[in-house]
């Protein structure tokens, strides 16, 4: 009977402090941790026998709680569950087991049981009362924010590097670096910006701008369910890669590309042509002898492997040529075609949407010192007849030294250049194929001759590398649904007689270029416009060399191709690859 007096005791004591729900024997009152310690070491609990993760759909937990039950209200434990659990059960099974049963969990997330009603067969509620069941089928991933699998070095230019986890991670570990690239690479620190946002700071000691690999794993981080993260991640660096060498200097011409992929250099201050077959890596030589032009001709490809070639100079003249030749790239076949109806020079030439060729403009006669006669006219020719016919309708004003590109509409665009004196010019002009009729366009900000056009790949027209402009920098845009045109930024470097490319990204690569006509100084730093970003030029290295007066072809893959040119005042052999080509 005495060993009775002190629990008794207690109890009254107990219950005389106000238990929260109404039970002197919840865990949260003075009663209870006054009968817990009296009866137990141990606080009322019940626990399931694994870890509450399930890696597949669940419907049912077994509960083993640690004290024998008392009677379990089911209905009170279902009303309070159904919102969460559709057609949850309750059973008590033996004196400590408590089965829980409902429709499978099948969607990956935290779902919590409620037991407020549970108490032991001393009327002890749980100190936990609710039960977290967790669903984890999915196995975390990261990815690389504004990921692009191909892209260039300005993938380096922020010096870090922001990662998203597919789901909010316990740890996140610095990435693991591989491929070819890797070496060069330095991560500094970590910075956490959420459960599943990361930036990652770097530092790089590149020794070259050459293609390469770099991918990221994460075998270290791990998601809340400590499960690791399994994916990886790669990004190729396009990069400058060594061509082969050219047979003929050339200079001040245009590179061609037929159905094959085959590259073509032909002219250029040497009256000859040569092939660089698809898969090969070595120009042939394959008209050692063509009629001689020295500089000023144009051509254009006609279809798959068929070249159109007009007018020019011949060396050492000042009378431009009228003559045109067919050169078939597959066959290496040189034919005259028909004449031009007037002699042409520094000319443009234009393959209209229907196939026909239209050239327009240029130089007919030079007064050494003095002017040259420039032109207003243009023709028409037609491959099917090998003819040209003159248009009766000119242009609004007589140009030379100037571009033309074909418009996504059937137009043509016509920029700039020079009408009798080395004066630059700030007018444009549309040509309508249907109407044969010339118009003005927009003016140029700046007044610009010897100039290069490039249409992008949203139909709008880039205009750069003019020799004559003032010395200005500026690269300009023509806006197709404005109708106009803009300086879209300034080069950090002269650009005449650069070439501009489209990356895959959607940037633009300007390789090479001069500072003056004449200079021996031509650029060797490769720059790049993030166009449609920021519109700014970022530095992308050195070229192997300085050169101007080149040229360039774009291949199917995306991969670029530079060509020719002069360096230090000589004519420079050499060849480039802008690619993945490692």
């Amino acid at each position: 009977m005495n060993k009775l007096i002190l629990p008794l005791l207690l109890l009254f004591v107990g219950c005389m402090v106000k238990a929260e729900f109404k039970n002197v024997f919840d865990p949260k009152t003075m009663t209870s941790i006054l009968l817990s310690s009296t009866f137990s070491n141990e606080i009322f609990s019940c626990t399931e026998r694994s870890n509450t993760k399930s890696f597949g759909n669940i419907d049912q937990i077994l509960l083993k709680c640690n004290r024998e039950l008392a009677k379990v209200d089911t209905e009170f434990l279902t009303s309070i569950n159904e919102e969460t659990f559709n057609n949850i059960t309750f059973t008590k099974l033996g004196n400590d087991q408590l089965l829980v049963q409902f429709d499978p969990l099948v969607s990956d997330g935290k779902y919590d049981l409620k037991l407020q009603s549970v108490v032991s067969g001393f009327g002890e509620t749980l100190e936990k009362d609710t039960f977290p069941i967790i669903i984890d089928t999915q196995l975390p991933t990261v990815s690389l924010s504004n990921y692009l699998p191909i892209t260039d070095y300005t993938f380096f230019s922020e010096r870090y590097w922001d990662f998203t986890s597919s789901e909010p991670l316990s740890h996140f570990s610095p990435p693991t670096l591989s491929g070819s690239l890797a070496p060069s690479i330095i991560i500094r620190s970590i910075q956490r910006i959420s459960d599943s946002s990361f930036r990652v700071y770097f530092e790089t000691n590149f020794i070259s701008n050459g293609p390469g690999t770099l991918i990221f794993s994460f075998e270290d981080s791990k998601d809340k369910a400590q499960n690791p993260v399994t994916n990886s991640t790669t990004v190729r660096l396009i990069g400058l890669v060594k061509g082969p060498e050219l047979n003929q200097g050339r200079s001040e011409f245009e590179g061609f590309q037929n159905q094959n992929g085959d590259v073509i250099a032909i002219y250029g201050y040497n009256a000859s042509a040569e092939i660089l077959r698809k898969g090969t890596n070595t120009f042939v030589l394959t008209n050692p002898s063509l009629p001689s032009i020295g500089k000023g001709e144009r051509g254009v490809m006609l279809d798959g492997k068929k070249l159109l070639i007009t007018g020019g100079f011949p060396p050492y003249t000042y009378i431009s040529l009228s003559e045109s030749y067919i050169f078939d790239t597959e066959t290496t076949s040189f034919l005259p075609t028909g004449n031009m109806n007037q002699n042409r020079g520094e000319h443009n030439i234009v393959k209209l949407a229907n196939g026909k060729v239209m050239v327009l403009g240029g130089i007919s006669q030079v007064f050494p010192g003095s002017h040259f006669i420039t032109l207003n006219s243009a023709e028409i020719y037609d491959p099917n007849t090998e003819t040209f016919t003159e248009l009766p309708n000119r242009m609004q004003s007589p140009r030379s030294f100037f571009c033309s590109v074909l418009l996504n509409d059937g137009r043509v665009f016509v920029v700039g250049g020079t009408n009798g004196i080395y004066a630059p010019m700030d007018t444009t002009e549309f040509f309508d194929p249907t109407t044969e009729t010339f118009s003005f366009g927009p003016n140029l900000p700046i007044a610009v001759g010897a100039l290069k056009c490039l249409k992008l790949s949203d139909g709008n027209v880039l205009i750069y590398g003019a020799q004559l402009s003032n010395l200005s920098n500026a690269t300009m845009l023509f806006d197709v649904t404005k109708n106009r045109i803009i300086t879209i930024a300034n080069s950090v470097y002269r650009r005449e007689w650069s070439i501009a490319q489209e990356l895959p990204d959607g940037g633009i690569l300007f390789y090479g270029g001069a500072y003056r006509y004449n200079t021996s100084e031509p650029s060797r730093t490769i720059e790049k416009l993030d166009y449609g970003k920021s519109n700014s030029f970022y530095d992308m290295g050195m070229a192997r060399n300085s050169i101007s007066k080149h040229s360039g072809v774009k291949f199917s893959d995306g991969t670029l191709f530079y060509l020719g040119g002069e360096s230090g005042g000589m004519f420079h052999h050499g060849t480039d690859y802008y690619g993945l080509t490692e």
